[in-house]
């Protein structure tokens, strides 16, 4: 995947709008990172323009066969401005709300926030949507690249690149793009002016507004394999090669994802258990229990709310697979493994295509701004008549 964007690059033949899609925690990020290195390093267009006297001579003395061929160089100027996110002609566009952190709550622009983006893929560039969210701590509020972001990038890129190159836009997550930002963008996009590109990530291409996803080359990059999975792990946590195999396999591909699990926050262990304790309710017929559960579901934020049903979408997965007696594809986490088995003797199987409608209308009317109350009374009342 890397050799072929290496290779569009060296060839003149990138596009313009690149659209990567992956499973969320699988490395899309550092493949755009490093193929926008790869872009701006003045090493490399030096050789390709055939004129690699001043790289011998300043970068890497007079030894030629100490040349980089195959990737950036990772020394120059412009290799450590991308690597430290600084670089002038590198913009970041992603879902934005106002937040205590920013300007104390006021309406900003987009790079007011740039200082949380950087740090936050510093220090984990596998982080999800949900992880810049809790970094900019917007508590109850979902992101959203809105007119003003558009507006914002298009005034940026009117400008002539300050290092005299391309200009490169990085946009996560374009499904939280809403159609007036859209269509403000969609001439940047479809026409850019010489040497500007744009690379989207995202984690669901099915929801970008089909008139920006049809002007770009989708990639599509698939999970990690594995070994390398394993190896990642055991070489991260320290860890032996068969626990981390195990961990692995729970995580699908996501490094991302493995490191949430085995990092499990309190709030995710705290879904888990809020999970456990609706079923465990409904199976019992425990009414006033299941009333006072959606009360609390109620109270919270919009994103605790999602992850709520996230987690139960995943554990009903597993719960599933154990019941068709596919344990070896349930890829159950390893903190909760006896819990999940527990629960999977008080669900119907024939009953399955139920619950995950529940509790996937729910993440819809969430996101439709439905009255909380009316949301979780209605998820605890389904249970009650389908378990």
């Amino acid at each position: 995947m890397a050799d072929q964007l290496r290779n569009m690059v060296r060839s003149g033949r990138m596009p313009h709008a690149v659209l990567l899609s992956e499973q969320s925690g699988c490395g899309a990020l550092l493949l755009a990172l490093a193929t926008i290195q790869f872009m701006f390093c003045k090493t490399r267009k030096a050789i390709a323009g055939g004129d690699d006297t001043w790289v011998v001579k300043g970068l890497f003395g007079d030894e030629p066969s100490s040349l980089p061929t195959d990737d950036s160089c990772q020394v120059c100027s412009s290799c450590i401005k991308v690597r430290n996110l600084s670089h002038p002609d590198f913009h970041f566009i992603f879902p934005i709300n106002t937040t205590q952190i920013v300007e104390k709550g006021k309406k900003v622009a987009i790079d007011a926030y740039y200082e949380i983006f950087r740090n936050l893929i510093k220090e984990n560039p596998y982080f999800s949507e949900q992880d810049l969210y809790k970094a900019m701590e917007l508590e109850n509020k979902m992101g959203l690249i809105g007119v003003n972001e558009a507006s914002w990038l298009i005034n940026k890129l009117s400008f002539s690149a300050y290092e005299g190159g391309q200009k490169v836009v990085l946009m996560m997550w374009p499904e939280r793009m809403n159609l007036e930002a859209a269509n403000k963008l969609l001439k940047s996009i479809e026409e850019p002016t010489e040497d500007t590109y744009f690379f989207l990530i995202t984690n669901a291409p099915g929801k970008i507004i089909q008139t920006i996803r049809s002007r770009c080359r989708l990639i599509e990059v698939p999970p990690i394999d594995k070994e390398s999975l394993s190896n990642a792990i055991a070489e991260k946590y320290h860890m032996d090669k068969d626990k981390a195999a195990v961990w692995a396999a729970c995580a699908q591909g996501s490094f991302g994802r493995a490191m949430e699990l085995i990092e499990e926050s309190e709030d995710e262990a705290a879904d888990f258990d809020d999970f456990e304790q609706l079923v465990t309710s409904a199976a019992k017929k425990d009414l006033p229990d299941l009333i006072n559960m959606a009360a609390d579901l109620a109270r919270r934020g919009k994103e605790a709310q999602k992850n709520f049903c996230r987690s139960a979408l995943k554990t009903l997965r597993q719960i599933y697979m154990i019941q068709l007696r596919k344990e070896e594809i349930a890829y159950l986490n390893p903190n909760h493994g006896q819990k999940i088995e527990a629960l999977a003797k008080l669900l119907k199987n024939e009953a399955f295509d139920k619950y995950y409608d529940i509790f996937n209308d729910t993440i819809e009317c969430i996101e439709r701004n439905v009255n909380a109350k009316f949301i979780f009374s209605d998820l605890c009342n389904a249970l009650y008549l389908n378990i």
